[in-house]
């Protein structure tokens, strides 16, 4: 029940934001009017690099999985990683394609399953420290314009919040997975599983910490990629924008919109960049144009997905339904949260 009223909340501040973002028939009218004098040679040029961010972001998973002895095929794990992006379009929340991605490497790797779903578990967490860095790296080249402004000014100091508690997190759960405090941590603790979870990537990943750094530092070819597909598409329409000032707003559109507010970031996403993309003088209509064909770039790719899905087949050649994929990733979770 509780899913169900999150995900109609969800589906409701999705609508919400849609009809604010392009309820103005003058908006509308002068997003037309950039649209059709688009650079399409800037678009296909963003669909060319997020093809080069799969594979990048297929690198950084395989070394993870090589931590753990885990030695799928360069197109065996390109496939797993497009099929995750698919399903996250169309599962609720930003993880959702992560359980599918889980479930299938477990698959794979039927003798190693743990340390299949903490790879992916990982993924997420050296990603998000990557950001962190990437984001102070960027945002001190454009801090007081966007500080200044106030729409912007709300949402940078939202980022910073957000990271900080964000790295408070990760290196507290580092810490207690060192000091194996793990252990005596009570059942009613809260996110009790999550911290489990993290301090089994942390213990196991710890042993292969090479590997590990490499993974890390190829996060951050792997955000300039992403970022260079939305200022593509910001070049399309415009040439106000540098590289660097959609560097130093990405972040802030990444993290807030990998809240599960509303479907995909949808309606949200482009609510940031109008905000956002302001005090560099870009006007609503075109920072909306920018949010969506970023967004469209991407969806592209993961679509993509969906056909590597339609011919995918496992090792095991079992069949593949959505509701045991969960039920076989929380049992697994729920034996690493015990084994501790």
């Amino acid at each position: 029940m509780k899913k169900t009223l999150l995900t109609a909340l969800q589906i409701a501040v999705t609508i919400g934001l849609l009809w604010w973002v392009f309820h103005d028939p003058e908006r509308r009218s002068e997003m037309l009017a950039a649209a059709k004098l688009a650079n399409v040679w800037w678009l296909g040029a963003g669909i060319l690099v997020f093809f080069f961010c799969t594979i990048v972001a297929t690198a950084r998973w395989k070394i993870l999985l090589a931590v753990q002895d885990i030695n799928m095929t360069w197109l065996r794990t390109w496939q797993l990683f497009m099929i995750g992006m698919f399903f996250n379009l169309f599962m609720l929340g930003s993880t959702g394609g992560d359980v599918v991605k889980m479930f299938l490497t477990m698959r794979e790797a039927s003798n190693n399953k743990a340390a299949a779903l903490l790879s992916v578990f990982m993924d997420r967490v050296i990603g998000m420290l990557a950001l962190i860095f990437l984001s102070v790296a960027f945002l001190y080249f454009r801090y007081d314009l966007l500080n200044h402004a106030e729409g912007s000014s709300t949402l940078l100091n939202l980022l910073l919040w957000l990271m900080a508690a964000a790295l408070l997190i990760i290196v507290g759960m580092f810490a207690v997975s060192a000091l194996g405090w793990v252990h005596y941590l009570p059942q009613w603790t809260p996110l009790r599983g999550r911290i489990v979870e993290i301090s089994a990537a942390c213990h196991m990943y710890a042993k292969g910490w090479r590997l590990t750094i490499w993974a890390f530092l190829i996060s951050f070819p792997l955000f300039g990629m992403f970022f260079t597909t939305f200022y593509c598409a910001a070049r399309a329409f415009t040439d106000q924008l540098g590289i660097v000032d959609i560097f130093s707003v990405m972040p802030i559109v990444a993290v807030i919109t990998a809240i599960p507010i509303s479907v995909s970031g949808i309606g949200l996403r482009e609510s940031l960049f109008v905000s956002l993309l302001a005090p560099f003088g870009v006007t609503a209509a075109v920072a909306t144009l920018i949010s969506v064909t970023g967004f469209l770039i991407n969806t592209l790719g993961s679509l993509a997905g969906g056909l590597v899905f339609l011919f995918y087949r496992s090792s095991t050649h079992e069949s593949i339904n959505l509701r045991d994929m969960q039920k076989e990733v929380d049992r697994l979770e729920g034996q690493i949260e015990h084994s501790e």
